[in-house]
């Protein structure tokens, strides 16, 4: 009887053992239901975002990108960021930016490093890397200025912001950065070239580029009117450049008869025909524009591209048709034939270019053969200095850099600016498009007042620059003897 009374007291026993056990775990159970219902704020999002499975091409701090500004320090910062030792990582990406003061990557993760696991605003930036690495590095110049300048100033509404570079090693990989970049749930804003608009558009994912909408081959050339714009454009539309020197040269300088060079090169990444449709399209748009403002152009022909093409020959047939200008429009990498062209005419025909011959190799090799050419910039450093005397964009990045920087890191900077001015209204990325897309939105950066059209266009920006023997007793930005001198 006693063992009898004893298994029933041990089955009670057990019995309540099990309903207090099922109980337990449906608490756990509902209260973990009830976190993971939680809503997540998307305008807080940890940085310590699974560093080991980044793609190859993509980092914040935990791999070089860009190896020629590989330093020992460097090095030990991004061992050091791998293992989370953000501390050490600050300490070692200082000391690599006090050898290579005009290393963006560097600056970028020393501004990540200080964030280490804190909440941070995520932005990436995809920079050509692998195939053109000055216009990569000029790029990432521009956003880690911004950065830097917005992290130190307490962040966008007390948060900082974080920024992921992304390296492009050729054309065809575009497509899969896009795919990849869309799907990053913590990722707020994408700064730099992109094709598939509409992959954007469906994710809710803002992107501003540096440059013309027009000028980025396999993109729209502009977004349907009512559709919810996701892509922004910080260079002016192809067109206000080319009406402002069309313009410029009959109306201003009263050159009627124009010789348009154009270049039908390719690089190795587009066969020909690729860029030949879009070489004829702007030199349509030139000769339109010329005649409506009461020029022509002349029929002689000019391909900076053709292997056979000789300058003599064509400044001679120029004067026989009676051009009075030159209107040079080249492939960036392919300039020596124009450097050729200045040479042979010897100041005899009035040069202008487009924004293509904006750089510091026009100014070494042509000298005083370019002297007076006129060129269409988006950007040039004097364009917005009295609206902060002594503390302008331009001041402040010879001050961060070094040196004098390009329109591209303007360009850049000011894509970040607007991402900033959008996120402070609103950090999520659907908050952040309507603030973009808002007719009253505007930002202040290098370029001036930007603002954006029905169609994500930049409103106006195009300066004309001329170049101009530097004076000798002051110091010459360019270092060749010549510089741009903002047309007035």
């Amino acid at each position: 009887m006693a063992a009898k009374d004893e298994n029933i007291r041990l089955l009670i026993s057990l019995g309540i053992a099990g309903v207090m056990v099922a109980g337990i775990l449906w608490l756990v159970s509902n209260f973990s239901s009830k976190t993971a219902s939680q809503p997540k704020t998307p305008s807080m999002v940890s940085p310590d975002l699974n560093i080991p499975s980044s793609p190859e091409w993509m980092s914040k701090g935990e791999k070089i990108l860009v190896t020629a500004d590989k330093t020992a320090e460097k090095e030990a910062a991004i061992n050091a960021f791998k293992s989370s030792d953000y501390g050490t990582a600050v300490i070692n990406f200082q000391a690599s930016l006090q050898k290579q003061r005009n290393d963006p990557e560097a600056l970028i993760y020393l501004n990540n490093a200080k964030i280490g696991n804190s909440k941070a605003l995520k932005v990436a930036v995809i920079a050509p890397i692998g195939t053109s690495l000055n216009e990569a590095q000029e790029t990432l110049r521009g956003i880690a200025q911004a950065q830097d300048e917005v992290n130190l100033s307490g962040g966008i509404n007390g948060v900082s912001l974080q920024v992921a570079i992304v390296s492009l090693n050729n054309v065809g990989q575009i497509e899969k950065i896009d795919t990849e970049l869309v799907k990053d749930s913590s990722l707020l804003a994408v700064v730099g070239f992109g094709r598939n608009e509409e992959l954007y558009r469906k994710n809710s994912l803002v992107r501003v580029s540096p440059n013309s909408g027009r000028s980025q081959a396999g993109q729209n050339q502009t977004q349907m009117l009512g559709d919810s714009k996701y892509v922004f454009n910080i260079s002016p539309n192809r067109n206000i450049f080319t009406q402002a020197l069309a313009e410029y040269i009959v109306k201003k300088q009263r050159r009627t008869n124009i010789v348009i060079c154009r270049d039908s090169s390719s690089n190795n990444n587009q066969p020909p025909s690729n860029t030949e449709r879009p070489n004829q399209e702007v030199v349509k748009e030139y000769s339109d524009l010329i005649a409506q403002f009461g020029g022509k152009v002349t029929s002689t022909e000019c391909d900076l591209g053709a292997g056979n093409f000789s300058a003599s020959n064509f400044i001679s047939r120029a004067t026989s048709d009676g051009a009075e200008a030159i209107l040079l429009i080249p492939r960036f990498t392919n300039i020596n034939p124009v450097i050729d062209i200045a040479k042979e005419n010897r100041g005899r025909l009035a040069l202008f270019g487009s924004q293509q011959l904006y750089s510091a190799k026009i100014l070494k090799f042509g000298q005083g053969d370019v002297k007076g050419m006129v060129v269409a910039v988006p950007w040039h450093r004097d364009a917005n200095r009295n609206m902060s005397p002594g503390n302008s964009f331009a001041e402040k990045a010879a001050k961060l850099w070094g040196g004098e920087v390009s329109p591209r890191t303007a360009t850049a900077y000011d894509a970040m600016q607007v991402i900033i001015a959008g996120l402070k209204e609103d950090s999520t990325r659907q908050g952040l498009q309507k603030a973009l897309s808002n007719p009253n939105f505007s930002a202040m950066g290098a370029t001036g007042k930007i603002q954006f059209t029905s169609s994500g266009d930049r409103e106006g920006g195009v300066f004309l620059v001329k170049i101009e023997p530097c004076d000798p007793a002051k110091p010459c930005p360019s270092g060749t003897g010549y510089d741009f001198v903002l047309v007035q």
